[in-house]
């Protein structure tokens, strides 16, 4: 089929499935939702054209930029160091030759702070994204003479991995780490980014025999073997990248990209109490890359993840349904974010099986296997899809119809932010006042005879959009005769604070009463928190924390309703047994938000390990040791095993 004809299809298939369509968007299009791309530069595969000059640069980046917000993505993976160099002011690094064709040769101007200042005339969130380790993506040295090249400068930090046709900086080093450490902490010295992303090169892919074998001999425990070690190296520079963006910009939100399957080996699976889902197949980065993403949830030194699913629904050893269920439980049970990094490359290139429809069915499988509140994607690459006018208008109609905001990093402690003051509409723009300069704002427009519907301001199809200013102009279509505009506060966290609506007088905040859990109760898991209604309410945030202060946060989550399952979150399963507070805000269109009184709940060790004998578990089909059902371990010795949170009595 030509290309002409497949575009032909799909417009067909979306025009009869249009009803479905519509209704699918109404019921699972989300108010928060990262948007992301990754905008890449490695290889110039989607900007810039290298050489071009700084004038064409510059519009072809606005041209993408304009593509993206105008299909409803809130948020772009720019990527600012492919090879150990940079798209930005660097103080330890050249500038790309992929900007110019030579290493070293300033462009003209600065691509990262010109792309962090469109994104923000959009009302987008700007991520830098690095690799950490690749030097070049060639199997030799540039010797090129570039005096800031680490060629010339540290070549003790270089080696070549012949596996992966490329040079690398080895990981072993704690130079290299202090290097990465150094270069995250300029960038966020000097650029007001939102978010820090590293993708998925650790160590080479294919292997790596002796390369290292100098930093072993130096930095190695004897009694430690070597794809610990190296595991190890990988974990402690992710933990001083994100100790550095806790030290200097903590609303920073940091995410990495790694391989899509963690493990293949069960033994690895086992030893972290974790189940490997059925049924995959694949590369095995751990022993391969030493890329342990369960370390670093372990640790608590990433926002979120984003593994690469670029497989179908329908791929017989990767398919992409289980393994986004599996990645989305495993960051819940962390209490992080999952983000699903998606294939668009494939569907450009005509892959088998990637069409728009398997599009919107990977849509809908990250929009309902998470139970976090907080769904995301980012797509790979940007021009594989952003410029084709038949697939833009049929993807926004199917899949991105309304706007969105990206989900919060909520368990971090932060000020309350008031509402804003002197809300004005002057024909088609909207201004207003507020003190506070690190903040952001979100604009809404809900039809007047739909102003008192329940939680009409908590779905996507209320959403205007995002500013960083006190202004916004509304879209066409839109007047305060057809419409309720209101603006709301969202701190750099992406919180969300009271609403204020434009020409109705402000009302009275009121906080809601909790019911149960009662205060002091002892509680074995699962059980529904609940609390009491509120007149005008439009959402509720329910927080549960550590210490009755509320400045460390187990998970806080925003609902429409009076009730909350603490089913939804997995990594409550996991928390020491012991006393913990949770208290519940009420957000009231243009009252404010109030927080309730707080209560203590302390969660009982009776639920700790639940007893199964193996004959119960093999019925059940459920408790796998290795990937045997726990009645046939045979070889196992008698003893208690833990699975899942049950005891296994073998």
């Amino acid at each position: 089929m030509n290309k002409s004809s497949h575009f032909l299809c799909l417009i067909i298939a979306a025009v009869l499935l249009e009803p479905l369509c519509c209704s699918w968007l109404r019921a699972s299009s989300p108010k928060r939702e990262m948007r992301s791309t990754w905008l890449t530069t490695v290889r110039n595969v989607d900007w810039p054209v290298q050489g071009a000059g700084a004038v064409s640069q510059k519009q072809d980046l606005i041209r993408m930029l304009d593509s993206l917000h105008t299909l409803n993505l809130n948020t772009v993976a720019f990527q600012v160091r492919c090879n150990a160099d940079a798209f930005y002011q660097s103080a330890y690094e050249p500038w790309s030759a992929l900007l110019t064709g030579t290493r070293g040769k300033d462009p003209g101007f600065d691509p990262l702070q010109f792309c962090i200042d469109e994104c923000r005339k959009r009302g987008m969130a700007c991520h830098a994204w690095l690799n950490p380790y690749r030097y070049n993506n060639k199997k030799a040295l540039w010797n090129d003479g570039c005096e800031m090249g680490y060629e010339y400068t540290h070549p003790e930090w270089l080696f070549i991995a012949p596996n992966d046709n490329c040079v690398v900086m080895d990981p072993g080093l704690p130079e290299v780490r202090m290097r990465v450490k150094q270069v995250v902490g300029d960038i966020l010295g000097k650029y007001d980014v939102d978010g820090i992303i590293f993708d998925d090169y650790f160590y080479p892919y294919g292997g790596t025999g002796s390369q290292d074998i100098a930093s072993q001999q130096l930095y190695k425990p004897a009694d430690m073997n070597v794809g610990d070690w190296r595991r190890q190296n990988v974990l402690d520079m992710v933990r001083d990248v994100y100790d550095t963006i806790q030290a200097v910009k903590p609303y920073v939100t940091f995410g990495i990209s790694p391989f899509g399957i963690w493990t293949t080996d069960w033994s690895v699976a086992w030893a972290e109490d974790i189940n490997l889902p059925r049924g995959i197949d694949g590369g095995n980065m751990y022993a391969e890359i030493y890329c342990d993403p369960v370390s670093w949830l372990k640790a608590g030194v990433v926002d979120y993840i984003s593994p690469q699913l670029y497989w179908t629904t329908q791929h017989k050893a990767q398919k992409y349904d289980v393994l986004c269920k599996w990645w989305a439980d495993l960051a819940n049970r962390f209490g992080v974010h999952f983000y699903s990094s998606m294939s668009l490359d494939s569907y450009s290139r005509g892959v088998a099986n990637y069409t728009l429809q398997e599009m919107r069915k990977q849509m809908n499988f990250n929009r309902t296997s998470g139970t976090d509140g907080a769904f995301g994607f980012i797509y790979f690459n940007t021009k594989a899809y952003c410029y084709k006018d038949e697939f833009r208008t049929n993807f926004k109609k199917i899949i991105l119809h309304y706007p969105a905001l990206q989900p919060a990093i909520n368990w971090k402690p932060v000020p309350e932010r008031q509402m804003v003051d002197n809300l004005q509409v002057s024909g088609s723009t909207v201004t207003w006042t507020h003190p506070d300069s690190d903040v952001r704002f979100v604009v809404y427009a809900v039809p007047v005879a739909s102003r008192y519907d329940t939680a009409v301001f908590s779905v996507g199809e209320s959403l205007l959009g995002q500013t960083y200013t006190c202004s916004y102009t509304l879209p066409a279509g839109v007047t305060t005769a057809t419409h309720k505009i209101g603006v709301s506060v969202l701190d750099r966290y992406n919180n969300e604070y009271a609403l204020r609506i434009f020409d109705e007088p402000l009302g009275t905040p009121e906080a809601t009463m909790l019911s149960l859990p009662s205060d002091g109760a002892t509680k074995a898991l699962p059980f529904t928190f609940r609390w009491q209604s509120v007149q005008g309410a439009d959402s509720y945030i329910i927080q549960f924390a550590r210490d009755e202060a509320f400045q460390d946060i187990v998970f806080a989550q925003e609902v429409t309703g009076t009730t909350f399952d603490s089913a939804n979150r997995i990594n409550l399963k996991y928390l020491p047994h012991g006393t913990y507070w949770w208290r519940v805000k009420t957000r009231i269109p243009n009252a404010g938000d109030t927080w309730s009184e707080a209560f203590a709940v302390t969660l009982s060790d009776t639920d700790a390990l639940e007893e199964i004998h193996p004959q119960t578990a093999a019925v059940q089909g459920i408790y796998t040791v290795l990937g045997i059902p726990v009645a046939e371990a045979d070889h196992l010795p008698h003893g208690v095993y833990v699975m899942a949170g049950k005891k296994i009595i073998r």
